[in-house]
């Protein structure tokens, strides 16, 4: 999504792409620094490792030809750069994939919680920036056009949810943005900073805090959730990337969606006609009890002293329709919030 930056408005216009945005210079109008904004490209050395039926290697190839053939500035991968553990081979994986971007602008990086923080830094050879002095941190500085750019560490352990910048981040931060600059300031950083959530950024209060009292800080930008999201409070934006690993629908259409059923058959079975009803379907209540109703016909359970078959059966249906109404509100942030859930 291209978006107009300039140090008054900030955001000025917005168009339909992926992960392609624009920062205006103000000095001339029809000047622009341009970035190419990935998140989450969770790339494996195994090219046709796939994911709920989705292609990571495929997508950052089809997102690199996209951006390729723009003519942008720099480039900005906001964390889960591998797969799940951040092998060296998923690094060398990555590095094959970006290559024919990172030879026209330099690169920028975060690490979330699927990166190794060590592997990283030895296979990002061609990272840009300043790196800033916070130990066992993956942290770096950039100015570009009329622009200043952060990117924070928020890994706190590989393949561990939740993220954590820490004091020591934090301090540095804080005299960082005190310091004589005064260029609009872009702060990235991997995990979304929800407070309330268990698996977002656990100390994101004080670094909200602290981004909300400097004027210059016009943006934090984040990924982690999948999802894209755009808000602004207190005078400062809050833009959560989609994913480029995972197929991201602005119009909230089901895609890939796959119902195993155990326990109701010899051995666990995909409802594929169940599945069939959701693709390219936007989520209802009554689609999802459409959907049950199909994974139901498609059980085979057996009665014996424990419960009826009638009855399993039945349960297929209540359990899917549940299941899929989860999924599309997304985890609960509580206990609370799962105990006031009506499905």
């Amino acid at each position: 999504m291209p978006i107009a930056i300039d140090r008054r408005g900030f955001l000025k216009q917005a168009a339909a792409a992926a992960a392609l945005w624009t920062f205006a210079r103000p000095l001339r109008a029809d000047a622009a620094f341009r970035v190419a904004l990935f998140s989450d490209t969770h790339i494996a050395f195994n090219s046709r490792d796939t994911y709920r039926g989705f292609f990571p290697s495929e997508n950052l190839r089809k997102a690199v030809l996209d951006a390729g053939s723009g003519h942008f500035d720099m480039l900005v991968i906001n964390g889960d750069l591998a797969r799940l553990e951040g092998k060296h081979e998923d690094y060398q994986a990555f590095n094959s994939l970006i290559e024919p971007l990172v030879v026209k602008m330099p690169l920028v990086a975060t690490l979330g919680n699927h990166d190794d923080r060590k592997n990283a830094r030895a296979a990002l050879t061609q990272r840009k920036g300043d790196i800033a002095p916070v130990e066992q941190k993956f942290v770096s500085t950039i100015e570009a056009g009329e622009f200043r750019f952060i990117l924070l560490d928020s890994l706190l352990a590989t393949n561990v949810v939740p993220g954590q910048l820490g004091k020591s981040q934090r301090t540095w931060l804080a005299e960082y943005l005190a310091g004589p600059s005064s260029k609009p300031t872009i702060v990235f950083v991997h995990h979304d900073p929800d407070p309330d959530k268990d698996s977002a950024l656990v100390d994101a209060a004080p670094l909200l805090e602290l981004l909300r009292s400097r004027s210059s800080v016009k943006a934090l930008i984040f990924g982690h959730t999948h999802v894209y999201s755009l808000e602004k409070t207190n005078g400062m934006h809050l833009i959560n990337l989609p994913a480029v690993a995972y197929n991201f629908a602005g119009d909230k259409k089901c895609s890939g969606v796959r119902i195993v059923l155990g326990a109701v058959a010899p051995t666990p079975v995909r409802a594929r006609n169940a599945e069939a009803l959701l693709e390219g379907q936007v989520l209802s209540e009554e689609l999802a009890g459409k959907v049950g109703d199909e994974a139901m016909r498609e059980s085979k359970p057996i009665s014996d002293v424990r419960s009826s078959a009638d009855y399993r059966r039945a349960m297929v249906g209540v359990m899917t329709k549940r299941a899929l109404l989860n999924a599309a509100v997304g985890p609960a942030k509580s206990w609370v919030d799962r105990r006031d859930r009506r499905y």
